[in-house]
Formats: structure tokens, C-alpha cells, sequence
């Protein structure tokens, strides 16, 4: 009987850290993403989607690096931390942080150096677009500043202390937005008076208004980008000032060299790494294969099919594929935005799926993985239905008076994002759970298939020109639901969890529908207002009352899981 209460006192204790963390994180994820919808939606309104293009052309090649540096080796170092806490080695944990701090370093400096090298032919060759190189430079320091951050804040992570995480995200968010937006400002400002006064940008002179933008564009975005490096420094600033506040006691005798906690570090890490690396090549190779099929489709036929996103752009021929991946890089904005809460909730189970794993008792381990994928459902079917009723009204709102054509172009396509969503934000807590494990080098040959899957859709589906960046969300969504499906599989198999289904997918899918159409044929049938604004509101409330009326009453959401959070 004492045994069996410690066993439930462990398993709240286990919870209630587990959903302080991930609570912590989903609100900082909420502020974060708030404030980069304030950086982003600005933002293309004044560079139009021509200038996104060059901003996500340099973002496509720093993600590879950027998985690598905020999910593998955090994730190996956390997990360790979390492991020699629970055994009481405060000596194994100082020589970990050593560790990192030097490991992550070197790590960062190389990615810089790495984007540096191959900026000018990644962007003229495969990205075609020369143009984007600025940007490119631009941003290859956030590589060295983001590594040398999530070696600080793993450390924390690996103790269930998100706070300096999503403090640092805040800040870095906060950051990009205000000097991203006043560099490109100032940019704009600076270059569009240059030509005004001159009728050229930089000594080279412009026939008109759309050539002078043609070669402002790519500077401003990489002036705005200026505000995202700005951002990953003050947030290593904060981080490195916590980090030697909070972890910096040094034991009284440290039996362990740095040397074997790095090469400890980079064991554990291996697996994560490949994995991650794989997953990161297939993104990177997913947009640049879109980018390089829209060039392979026909392009009068492509012109065409965006004929009225162009007519309201005046797009010059030379800058019409990027445009139009401009269109999918703004859409994708909006995709990721449900991803980016749930990923909250993966990074918390990390350590606590970890530390029931080594307990090795399947039934706390059943329940809570269970719970954190019944979470992420709701939040990725709820939200994406959520978004594919809003999306028109959404992007009129804040683009119809600046950017039409990005209504236009994108209405359809957030709609199929929304619709699909379940994938995007499922998968990614698998993978973590996975890698929570132990067993990331188990979905190495998934990750492969799923990238594979991605390309080849990409290149059947994008260079069709009636199809265009809408092959390239048919083919995402082929390959997640691939990953998404492996990773279950793997987990289940080397945990010895049970799902429970009606949990995890039918009812959050039934609550999602329900409200879906519930909200269409309520307001079909009460109401016909005008405007946007009205529209969306109605609809958002609608919903909002419709699903939490779904959850509460077919008992997906179980209150009696939040009840620990009262304790400690």
C-alpha cells in the first residue's frame, strides 16, 4: 500500500512538472507567435510577396543547420541532465554544462562559416534566385548565436525549468520584430528616396518604378532579416546572464573530464542528429525543389494561372517565381503557426517522458503519453479547422487593403493546410517521444521515406503549372502523415504504450467537424453581415463555443488532469 501511494505521488509529481513546463511553454509560444505575426503580417504588406520570397529562400537554408542546433543536441543534453539529476550527480551535471557551452560553440561557428561558403551558389543555382544572397549573409550569424543559446537553455530544459526558454523566446521575438521591421523601414525609406531623387539604387539606374523595386526588395529583406540576427544575440545575451546566475555552482570535486561529457553529449546525440539531419535535408529539399519545379513548369501557362495575383502585383517576368513562392512561403506562415504551439508540448515531454521511460513503468508511461497526444490532437484538429473557416476572412482583414493578390493566392491553399493540420502537429510530438526514448535512430529509415515521398510529389505535382504551390501542400501532407504514422508504430513498439484512439483522434476530429459546420450553418442561417472583421468574429465565436461545448461534453478533455497543477 505505501508503495502504491509513492507510485501515484511520483506520477503527479512527474505530471505536475510536465504540465507547468508545457503550460509555461504554450503561453510563451502564444506571445511569441502573436508577436511574429505582428513582425511577419507588416512585414509582407510592405515588401509585398516578391520580398517574402527572398526573406524564406534564406530561411530555407538555415533550417537544416537550425534543426540540428535547437533540436538535436538540445535534446541529448536535456535528456542527460534529466537523467544525472534523478541519480543526484551535481558533478556529471557541471561537466555537461562545460561541455555544451564549448560543443555548441564550435558547432555554431561552423554552421555560419557553412552558410557563408555556399550562400551564392545555393541562391543562384538552386534557389533561382541571385538575388537572395544579401539576405543570406545577413542571417548566417543567428547559426553561432542560437547554438551558443541552446546550450544555456537545455541545461535548464534537462531540470523541467522552461522559464528561461520561453523567456528568451519572448525576447528574441521581440527584438525581431521591432529593429526588423525599423531596418526595413529605414531601407525602404533610404533606397526608395535614392531612386526617386536619382532614378537609380545603388549607381545602377531603373527605367521605372517596378525595375527600382525589383532591386529594393531583396535589400529590404535583408535589412528585416537584420532584425531576426539582433534577436538570436540579445537572446544568448539573456540567456548566458541566467544560465551563469542559476547553474554556475561549481561542485566541490568534479570527477569528470569536459572531454567525455562532449564525447557523452555527442553519443547520445548521434542518432538525434542523423534523424534530425534527414528530416531538416528533406525539408530543405522540399523547398528548394519547389522552388526549382515551379521553374521547370510552363511558365505562360504558370502566369496564367496567377493572372490575377499578378495583375494586382504588376510583377515583372524576371521575379514571377519568386512571387509565386512568396505566395507559399506566406501561407506557410500561417500553417505553422498551430505546429508552433504544439511543438511546446514536445518539448516538454522530453524529460518527463525520459524519466518514466527509466522507471520503467509502462502504465505511468502509457497514461502520460496518452495525455500529451490527446493535447496536441486538439490543439492541431481544433486549430486547423479553426483556420480553414477563417482564412478568407483572416487574410482580407490584413492584407486586402495592401496586398490583395495575397488573398488571392493564398485563401485556398491555408484552407488545405488547415484541413491537414493534425499531421504537422502530431508528428512532431512523436518524433520527440521517440527520441524521448532513446530509439531516434528507429525512425532514420521513416524519415527517409517520408522525405523521399516529399520530393517526388513535389517534382510530379509542382512543375504541373495547373497545380503549382498547391502540389507542394499535397506532398507535405503526404509526407507527414507517412512520418506521422511511422513514429506512432516506433514508439508504441519500443515503449510498450497502449493508445487509446477515441482519445487521441475521433474525438477531437468529431468536436473539430462538428463546430466546422456547425459555425458554417449558423451563420448561413442567422446571419449576413458585411465586412470581414464582423464575419471573423462571428465565425471565431462561434466555433470557440461550439468546439469547447464538443470537448466538455464527450469528455475529451478530462479536468481531473489539470487538478495537479494547484500543488507545488
Amino acid at each position: 500500500m505505501h508503495c502504491l501511494f509513492v507510485l501515484v505521488v511520483c506520477l503527479n509529481d512527474l505530471k505536475r512538472k510536465y504540465f507547468n513546463s508545457a503550460v509555461l511553454l504554450l503561453l510563451s509560444s502564444v506571445i511569441v507567435k502573436a508577436v511574429s505575426a505582428v513582425y511577419k503580417i507588416p512585414l509582407t504588406a510592405y515588401i509585398g510577396a516578391t520580398g517574402r520570397g527572398y526573406f524564406n529562400i534564406a530561411y530555407n537554408l538555415y533550417m537544416p543547420l537550425h534543426a540540428v542546433i535547437m533540436g538535436a543536441f538540445p535534446v541529448a543534453v536535456s535528456h542527460l541532465v534529466s537523467k544525472y539529476n534523478s541519480k543526484g550527480d551535481t558533478a556529471k551535471i557541471y561537466s555537461l554544462r562545460l561541455a555544451a557551452n564549448r560543443l555548441f560553440f564550435v558547432i555554431g561557428l561552423l554552421g555560419t562559416a557553412l552558410m557563408l561558403v555556399i550562400a551564392k551558389p545555393y541562391s543562384a543555382l538552386i534557389a533561382s534566385s541571385p538575388k537572395s544572397i544579401a539576405t543570406i549573409y545577413v542571417l548566417a550569424p543567428t547559426a553561432l548565436f542560437s547554438s551558443m543559446a541552446a546550450a544555456r537553455r537545455s541545461v535548464a530544459e534537462g531540470y523541467m525549468n522552461m522559464l528561461p526558454t520561453s523567456v528568451s523566446q519572448v525576447l528574441e521575438a521581440l527584438f525581431k520584430v521591432v529593429f526588423g521591421l525599423f531596418f526595413a523601414k529605414l531601407a525602404m525609406a533610404l533606397l526608395y528616396n535614392q531612386y526617386i531623387s536619382s532614378g537609380a539604387v545603388f549607381g545602377t539606374t531603373c527605367g521605372d518604378e517596378v525595375q527600382a523595386l525589383s532591386m529594393i526588395y531583396p535589400l529590404t529583406s535583408a535589412a528585416a532579416v537584420g532584425g531576426v540576427t539582433l534577436g538570436a544575440l540579445v537572446s544568448l545575451v539573456y540567456l548566458g546572464a541566467y544560465s551563469s546566475f542559476k547553474y554556475n555552482s561549481r561542485p566541490l570535486k568534479c570527477a569528470y573530464k569536459t572531454g567525455e561529457s562532449a564525447r557523452e553529449i555527442l553519443s547520445f546525440s548521434l542518432p538525434i542528429i542523423a534523424s534530425t539531419l534527414i528530416q531538416s535535408i528533406s525539408v530543405f529539399a522540399y523547398n528548394s525543389s519547389v522552388q526549382y519545379c515551379l521553374s521547370l513548369a510552363d511558365f505562360d501557362l504558370l502566369k496564367q494561372n496567377y493572372s490575377a495575383c499578378l495583375a494586382v502585383n504588376s510583377t515583372p517576368d524576371e521575379d514571377v517565381l519568386t512571387y509565386i513562392y512568396g505566395l507559399f512561403s506566406t501561407a506557410q506562415d500561417f500553417k505553422n503557426i498551430i505546429p508552433g504551439f504544439t511543438m511546446a508540448l514536445g518539448v516538454a515531454a522530453v524529460p518527463a517522458l525520459s524519466s518514466a521511460f527509466e522507471d520503467e513503468n509502462r502504465s505511468r508511461l502509457s497514461s502520460m503519453s496518452n495525455s500529451i497526444f490527446k493535447y496536441t490532437s486538439i490543439l492541431g484538429i481544433g486549430g486547423g479547422a479553426y483556420l480553414a473557416l477563417v482564412a478568407e476572412d483572416m487574410l482580407s482583414i490584413l492584407y486586402k487593403s495592401s496586398n490583395y493578390d495575397i488573398v488571392l493566392g493564398c485563401t485556398g491553399l491555408i484552407k488545405f493546410m488547415g484541413f491537414t493540420m493534425l499531421l504537422y502537429s502530431l508528428s512532431g510530438a512523436a518524433v520527440f517521444a521517440v527520441q524521448a526514448i532513446g530509439a531516434a535512430s528507429k525512425s532514420i529509415p521513416a524519415l527517409i521515406a517520408s522525405g523521399v515521398i516529399r520530393v517526388a510529389l513535389c517534382v510530379l505535382l509542382v512543375s504541373n503549372s495547373r497545380l503549382g504551390i498547391l502540389g507542394a501542400a499535397v506532398a507535405d501532407a503526404a509526407a507527414y502523415l507517412v512520418l506521422l504514422v511511422s513514429n506512432l508504430c516506433i514508439y508504441k513498439k519500443y515503449s510498450g504504450v497502449k493508445y487509446r484512439p477515441a482519445d487521441i483522434f475521433l474525438k477531437p476530429a468529431a468536436c473539430s467537424l462538428l463546430a466546422y459546420f456547425g459555425a458554417k450553418i449558423i451563420y448561413s442561417s442567422l446571419f449576413s453581415l458585411q465586412g470581414n472583421l464582423l464575419n471573423f468574429l462571428v465565425f471565431s465565436a462561434l466555433f470557440g463555443l461550439i468546439f469547447t461545448v464538443g470537448i466538455v461534453l464527450s469528455k475529451t478533455v478530462n479536468f481531473s488532469e489539470f487538478k495537479i497543477l494547484q500543488y507545488g
